[in-house]
């Protein structure tokens, strides 16, 4: 798994993201028509999203699910470890 640097900006990300949901839909071998008949999206929101990384996260997790790639989003998903002493005894249910 690839740690993205802190020093990469929001714009960085979306275009990191954009490249990898082309490189994910090539490697399938399927064209941009295809991934978006499978996902329910249209052309052009999957050209965009590939294109540039932006659109709606629904169309982003709707392209995932279509390639196989749901799974991906968990460390995204995952709750982060407690920082603070406060942040842990929430996390324990006590106050």
């Amino acid at each position: 798994m690839l740690v993205l640097p802190l020093l990469l900006t929001p714009a960085d990300v979306e275009r990191l993201l954009a490249g990898r949901l082309r490189d994910a839909r090539k490697a399938r071998g399927w064209t941009q028509e295809e991934l978006g008949a499978r996902s329910g999206l249209g052309v052009a929101t999957v050209a965009r999203l590939e294109r540039s990384g932006q659109g709606q996260l629904r169309s982003f997790v709707h392209l995932c699910a279509a390639l196989g790639r749901l799974d991906s989003l968990e460390g995204v998903l995952a709750e982060g470890a407690p920082s603070t002493l406060e942040e842990l005894r929430r996390a324990k249910g006590r106050r």
